[in-house]
């Protein structure tokens, strides 16, 4: 299934028996670190996937047409796949394996600027940013009429991965929990490579690598919700009201939007909150309980969450639309939310919508500003797609196959 067109549910449904050839993936390695036996005592992450469409890949004469780019992760083997529904592109699979690291799930973010498209990656161990050539540079006519095109794959071989620029090691301290798969990462607006990770300790902290282009060092900023509280009430609170971040609130799901010149971080922790941080400032700008928006919510309270998610839309009519996966042992719940802000910066969460899901098991899910798509199996273990308009929706409507 890939998004085609403008519209925002608008889907086709690919048959890919007539199309299909064996796809010849090219292999790199792209870095050696660390120890073998440090890997082997590791926690086994799941598998992931994940696609990227074009901005222009919805207009009839753009050399993006129709294209996009998906990929998969399965431990230290990350492959990326450029596909055209109109022609065929050249050179267009590449597997990257990670030497003595594991991808996390989820671990890959593709953008692309006018210039390049550049892909951010995260394994247990590094952070990389591979820069390539935006299709647009590669071909520069504005009527595409080739039946076959080079991919922005095609030159991958002369990337350098070991380029401090554009990959680091990820400091031991705080460094990241073992057994944590949240992620999230994103280009700022001077250029420059952020990747957030969740600390040992419980908070945030990110890594900047510099822009490509111009020299710098590379930065690590964490973000404790007890600073914020010391700066905000000069530190005469007692430690439980300030709010000291503890491993019991350690994120796990991870999310970012960018604004001008900064990007709010959401976080989704084991205590069942969501905090959302501005980057710039270093400051938790808000926190709100979603226990809140559970009918029964007493069990939940006394353990620590497992299994939430977080995902973000964006829609420049609307604003940003924040959708919540709760977890729970009988039955799962979705819930989402608009952000809210007024003059004085302060921010909270407009409840949109719930929606209460089956005993089936949620893999993962996507959120547009008008849907929620979910990918799950069911009791046979079989995979079921369903999608459902929440603003339709209203409390204890059941999420259903369309």
């Amino acid at each position: 299934m890939a998004a085609a067109g403008a519209l925002e549910r608008s889907f086709v449904e690919l048959s890919g028996a007539e199309r299909e050839r064996p796809r010849h993936f090219r292999e790199f390695t792209v870095c050696s670190i660390g120890t073998a036996n440090a890997v082997a005592g590791a926690v086994k992450y799941s598998e992931s996937a994940g696609g990227f469409y074009y901005v222009e890949s919805g207009k009839l004469f753009s050399v993006t047409r129709n294209r996009f780019i998906h990929w998969k992760t399965s431990g230290d083997t990350l492959e990326l796949m450029e596909e055209s529904l109109d022609i065929n592109l050249l050179n267009n699979a590449v597997r990257l394996k990670f030497q003595n690291c594991s991808v996390l799930p989820g671990g890959v973010y593709v953008s692309e600027t006018q210039n390049h498209v550049i892909i951010l990656m995260l394994t247990n161990q590094t952070v990389h940013r591979l820069l390539l050539p935006h299709p647009s540079r590669m071909y520069r006519s504005e009527l595409v009429v080739e039946s076959q095109m080079q991919s922005i794959f095609t030159d991958i071989g002369k990337v350098d991965f070991t380029d401090p620029c554009n990959y680091q090691l990820i400091p031991a301290v705080p460094g990241i929990s073992p057994n944590s798969t949240a992620s999230t990462a994103w280009l700022s607006s001077d250029g420059e490579a952020l990747f957030a990770l969740p600390c040992a300790s419980g908070g945030i902290f990110v890594l900047k690598l510099p822009p490509y282009d111009i020299p710098g060092m590379v930065s690590v900023v964490e973000l404790k919700q007890s600073s914020v509280m010391q700066r905000l009430l000069t530190g005469w609170m007692p430690t439980a009201i300030r709010g000291d971040q503890s491993p019991s609130d350690r994120p796990l799901s991870l999310a970012v939007h960018c604004v001008e010149h900064d990007a709010f971080i959401f976080a989704l922790c084991q205590d069942h909150k969501l905090r959302m941080w501005s980057y710039k400032e270093q400051m938790c700008l808000m926190v709100a309980d979603m226990l809140e928006y559970v009918p029964v919510k007493k069990d939940l309270r006394l353990t620590a969450g497992t299994g939430h998610k977080l995902r973000l839309a964006y829609s420049p009519a609307m604003g940003l639309y924040i959708g919540i996966y709760m977890h729970a042992p009988k039955q799962g719940q979705f819930c989402v939310f608009q952000l809210v802000s007024t003059e004085s910066n302060r921010y909270s969460l407009d409840h949109i919508s719930s929606l209460f899901t089956s005993q089936e098991t949620l893999i993962d899910f996507a959120l547009t500003p008008t849907d929620i798509w979910a990918l799950w199996h069911d009791a046979e273990n079989q995979t079921v797609v369903k999608y459902i308009n929440f603003e339709q929706g209203s409390l204890g409507t059941e999420l259903e196959d369309h």
